[in-house]
C-alpha cells in the first residue's frame, strides 16, 4: 500500500513566510506524525537565502540586498548563500523511516532522481554529479552555492541547475532545493563583499561559467506552474506514493508557523 502524502503550491510568499512552513510541517511531522508533505513555492520579493551557520555579513553585503529590493533569510539548513529570483523552490518534508530511509546521501539520490526525470521530460539532458565537491571547492567559503556540487545534485553541461540542502531532526527530514528557472546566479557577484571590481567580475564569471537557468536552455519556456504539474507527477511516479485532496497545513502546523514567522525575520537575525 502506497503512503499517502501532500502536495503543497504556496505560490509566491515572503522569505520568513516560506522558511517558517518548511520548519512548521517539519515538527508536525516529528511531534504529531502528520503526512510527509512536497511542497513548492517562490519568493516575494526575490531573495538571498544563506546557510543555518553562515555568518551573514561574511557572505552578503545587506546595504546592497536592500538597493536591489531583494529580502533576506537565513534557512535552516546548510549549505552557502543562493539568490531566489524567479525559481521553483521545493521542500521535502518526511519521517526517515519511510520511502526516504537511509543516509542523507540514499535520500539526495532518490530526490535527484525525480529532479533529473523531470527535467528530461522537458527536453533538458540533465547529468546528476557522481562525486564530491574538491577539498579545496569545501574550504573556499567565500563561493555562493551554485559554484560547486555536491553528490547527486543536478547538472547542465557541467554548469548546476538546482542546488538543494537538507537537515534532519529527530525522526525526520527536510530537504529544500532551488531550481533556477528564469536566472542563473550571476546577480549573486553583486551582493558579496569583495575587495575591488576586478574581484567581482572574477565571481561573476564564474557564476556565469557554473550556473544555467532552465529557461536559458529549452526553446519554449515554461511557466512555474507547468513546471509543478510535471514536478508534481514524477514524485507521485518514482516515489510510488499518492497525494491526498486535503493539502493545508493542521492546526498545530499554523500555530507554529505562526510563531516561526517572527524567528526567520531577518530582524531577529
Amino acid at each position: 500500500m502506497s503512503e499517502t502524502w501532500r502536495f503543497i503550491n504556496s505560490g509566491k510568499l515572503k522569505p520568513h513566510e516560506n522558511m517558517a512552513m518548511d520548519e512548521a510541517i517539519l515538527f508536525g511531522i516529528i511531534n504529531k506524525n502528520a503526512p510527509p508533505a512536497i511542497r513548492v513555492y517562490d519568493w516575494d520579493p526575490p531573495t538571498v537565502s544563506f546557510g543555518f551557520h553562515q555568518k551573514i555579513k561574511e557572505h552578503i553585503l545587506p546595504s546592497k540586498v536592500k538597493e536591489y529590493g531583494f529580502g533576506l533569510v537565513r534557512r535552516p539548513t546548510g549549505g552557502r548563500a543562493v539568490l531566489h529570483y524567479d525559481e521553483v523552490t521545493y521542500a521535502v518534508i518526511s519521517r526517515t523511516d519511510g520511502i526516504l530511509k537511509g543516509s542523507v546521501l540514499e535520500s539526495y539520490q532518490k530526490i535527484g532522481k525525480v529532479l533529473l526525470a523531470t527535467l528530461h521530460e522537458i527536453g533538458i539532458d540533465a547529468t546528476m554529479q557522481n562525486s564530491m565537491p574538491s577539498e579545496k571547492e569545501q574550504r573556499t567559503w567565500v563561493n555562493p552555492c551554485f559554484t560547486s556540487a555536491s553528490k547527486y545534485e543536478i547538472n547542465f553541461n557541467g554548469k548546476k541547475i538546482i542546488g538543494s540542502a537538507q537537515i534532519r531532526k529527530g525522526n525526520a527530514l527536510l530537504q529544500h532545493g532551488s531550481i533556477l528557472l528564469n536566472h542563473n546566479q550571476e546577480l549573486m557577484a553583486e551582493l558579496m563583499p569583495t575587495n575591488n571590481d576586478k574581484e567581482k567580475k572574477t565571481i561573476k564569471k564564474l557564476l556565469s561559467k557554473k550556473t544555467i537557468a532552465i529557461n536559458d536552455i529549452i526553446k519554449e519556456s515554461i511557466e512555474f506552474n507547468a513546471f509543478v504539474k510535471i514536478l508534481r507527477n514524477n514524485f507521485k511516479k518514482y516515489f510510488r506514493i499518492s497525494f491526498s485532496k486535503n493539502q493545508e497545513l493542521s492546526e498545530y502546523e499554523k500555530e507554529l508557523y505562526e510563531g516561526f514567522k517572527n524567528k526567520y525575520n531577518i530582524n531577529e537575525i
